[in-house]
């Protein structure tokens, strides 16, 4: 079995001169981009990265993001992402989690961010940043600076095996800090090996890079393309706001493949104009995160009339898992119809349980998911309490020794054996393809001095799968509810990333208790779906 690195090297040598990564500004062949990573691989080794560290890794969607994913991975190393938007608090999280020692970061922000997440806190084990190119700003005392461009050295392969690991994702946490999922080699080529093959995917391709390298559905975009000597066309994160931009871009670079949540393509055919767009190019759009509203998938069966269109369901500890394949001449008048989660993708298992531990075999019975595959994270990053919850056992074949992931997620199977989504069985919730603890939104704003109680409310929305909002009251030390919102959303955008930021916060001066004297969010929600509703009406 290849390392994923190792696709790269065995591209670059099929298909040499041929577009890697395609940017609005730069094209990189799989030869340069497989040299330009060698270089990085062993500046970081002469750095004292060894087998197995974690290293970090920060940039905006650029060509040099990719560089460094496969450099980290060519020093045997893991790559743990840190999101360039989210608030440096987080992304302080982020490194005390892994006690990272080395980050990979671009020139051009080396010096802020590396200030900025060393100062966040006392105890940082932050020694060494590395960068594309000359910084001749002051960096912190304590802290090497290092371009790895300059090195001279030559790579000599590490050696490590397919369960050392290949990177580690943070998700939304409970406790209001990250999880770190760790995830080997082994791993991620269990789902690259059989995505290639599943969507027959050949160097005649190109691939949307739409999503950002610490979220999960980037391991299809770029290791199914190295796999197939496939490029890729990287989509700009401020693309984002102009789906024309978008729409357009499918054309301009003859995209084959569209890989996304849910919420990009329903701005698409919403906002972007998807009439003036050809979409001859495509031939396969796969979308995943959310509920797809039946009215933006008749505009994208109309539009993008050569494209496959499949709904695709996982998780970043598991991968993706499960798949439907939209038929063309079977889609319901009936709006109220949800797009099943589909059927295991080949070589996968993925079973329901109900309440009592058996497995559901009957349609319309309701159990909690469990995920059996080689994709099945490594668990958690320094949290076994946690990954000893959520990977367990196979309770189906205790005696095979395997392990299976509970989802948390509630499903039932229809009549053809395909399981239809039925809820969370926690406190989480999907916006914009983001899993969000509500928990986590919370504590953030309990954290404001201003706030006496706080409780976030996920309220279902097409475009977005779920737009979020909170219900506060305020200490008594508060006199001007107007500025105190302010304050406190300032307060969040400090600790969130924007994906979790409250889109409104709703006063009040005490909360709906159950019996339990705890808050009652189902009244809340109520509410507030009442209010919208009204507020639309009008």
């Amino acid at each position: 079995m290849f390392l994923l690195h190792q696709l790269l090297s065995q591209s670059a040598s099929k298909y040499s001169g041929e577009p890697a990564v395609i940017a609005p500004k730069e094209t990189i062949s799989y030869a340069e981009l497989d040299k330009r990573s060698d270089i990085l691989a062993a500046c970081l080794v002469s750095q004292g990265v060894t087998p197995g560290a974690p290293v970090g890794l920060s940039f905006h969607k650029c060509i040099d993001s990719i560089v460094a994913a496969y450099g980290i991975m060519k020093a045997g190393a893991c790559y743990v992402p840190i999101d360039p938007f989210a608030p440096v608090n987080r992304g302080a999280a982020v490194i005390a989690n892994t006690k990272l020692t080395h980050l990979v970061t671009s020139a051009d922000r080396a010096t802020t961010l590396a200030s900025e997440l060393f100062l966040e806190s006392d105890n940082s084990t932050l020694s060494t940043i590395v960068i594309n190119g000359p910084c001749s700003d002051k960096t912190p005392e304590g802290l090497t600076v290092v371009d790895w461009t300059q090195h001279t050295g030559s790579h000599t392969p590490v050696a490590i095996t397919d369960t050392h690991l290949a990177y580690v994702l943070h998700t939304s946490g409970s406790t209001g800090q990250p999880k770190g999922v760790a995830i080997t080699h082994r791993n991620a080529l269990a789902f690259v090996d059989m995505a290639t093959e599943y969507w027959n995917v050949t160097n005649l391709d190109k691939l949307c890079s739409q999503a950002p390298l610490h979220f999960d559905l980037s391991v299809f975009d770029l290791y199914v393309a190295a796999k197939a000597g496939a490029a890729i066309v990287l989509i700009p994160e401020f693309w984002a706001a102009f789906p024309k931009k978008m729409n357009s871009a499918i054309d301009q670079y003859g995209i084959t493949i569209w890989n996304s949540v849910v919420s990009t393509l329903t701005l698409m055919m919403e906002r972007g104009k998807p009439e003036n767009a050809g979409f001859t190019s495509l031939r396969a759009v796969i979308f995943s995160g959310e509920v797809m509203p039946l009215r933006y998938l008749r505009r994208m069966l109309s539009h993008m009339s050569n494209a496959r269109m499949y709904n695709v369901y996982g998780q970043t500890e598991a991968n993706s898992s499960l798949v439907y394949e939209i038929e063309r001449d079977r889609i319901p008048d009936n709006d109220d119809w949800k797009i099943p989660l589909g059927k295991p993708f080949p070589n996968f298992s993925v079973y329901a349980l109900d309440p009592e531990g058996n497995r559901v075999t009957t349609p319309g019975v309701a159990g909690e998911l469990l995920v059996r595959a080689g994709t099945v994270a490594a668990g958690y990053w320094g949290n076994s309490t946690l990954t000893s919850d959520k990977f367990v056992i196979d309770p189906l074949d205790p005696e095979s020794g395997a392990r299976s992931y509970r989802t948390g997620d509630l499903a039932r199977l229809d009549e053809e054996g395909n399981f239809l989504f039925g809820g969370r069985s926690d406190d989480m919730v999907k916006s914009r393809g983001y899993r969000i603890e509500l928990g986590d939104i919370d504590l953030a704003l309990l954290s404001s001095p201003m706030v006496e109680s706080a409780a976030a409310i996920a309220i279902p929305d097409e475009e977005v799968g779920n737009r979020i909002y909170a219900f506060v009251t305020f200490s008594g030390t508060v006199t001007e509810a107007d500025d105190a919102v302010n304050s406190v959303l300032s307060h969040c955008r400090n600790r969130l990333p924007k994906y979790m930021i409250p889109e409104r916060l709703v006063v009040r001066s005490d909360f709906p208790r159950t019996s339990t004297n705890k808050i009652d969010r189902k009244i809340l929600r109520q509410e507030l779906i009442a209010e919208l509703a009204a507020s639309s009406d009008a």
